[in-house]
């Protein structure tokens, strides 16, 4: 597992993508989460997320499922909207609750939304998994996937 920069720093092209799909310094962006619950159910939720430092962080509700999945298993997949041209980028890893008050202050001072209760529970997204699809020409697909430090064209 990585973390942000790390990922970044092995496949920069893919991490420019991602950024660009996923951050938006004004208003932030919405992904949508996939968590899993101990039983193996599957959900899905908007989430907006953080880049801060060297990490992407979440800022999740106390009371929501995914704060529970979470601190569960901790597993996750992180989908951008798809952007313009059918743009595509995901993440998938484990996810790790961030419990200094040093690292907790400086991912809510980089939140660029108004919205949130301080209180809530932070999480970082570590990396083991990216995806990104793109058609550079109707009808063609390059598909590209990072895993562990290895690149791939499926």
């Amino acid at each position: 597992m990585m973390r942000w920069t790390q990922f970044a720093k092995a496949e920069p092209e893919m991490a420019r993508l991602g950024l660009r799909l996923l951050f938006n310094k004004k208003d932030g962006e919405v992904g949508i989460l996939a968590t899993v619950n101990k039983s193996g159910h599957a959900s899905a939720s908007p989430v907006c997320p953080i880049f801060c430092d060297e990490g992407i962080y979440l800022l999740v509700g106390r009371g929501t499922p995914k704060k529970h999945h979470l601190c569960g298993n901790g597993s996750y997949a992180l989908h951008a909207q798809v952007g313009s041209n059918d743009l595509e980028f995901q993440i998938r890893g484990s996810a790790r609750e961030v419990h200094g008050e040093n690292e907790r202050a400086q991912v809510i001072a980089s939140i660029p939304f108004s919205s949130f209760d301080k209180s809530d529970p932070i999480f970082e997204l570590l990396i083991k998994y990216a995806l990104t699809v793109s058609w550079p020409t109707p009808g063609v697909q390059d598909k590209r996937t990072f895993v562990d430090g290895s690149r791939g064209h499926p």
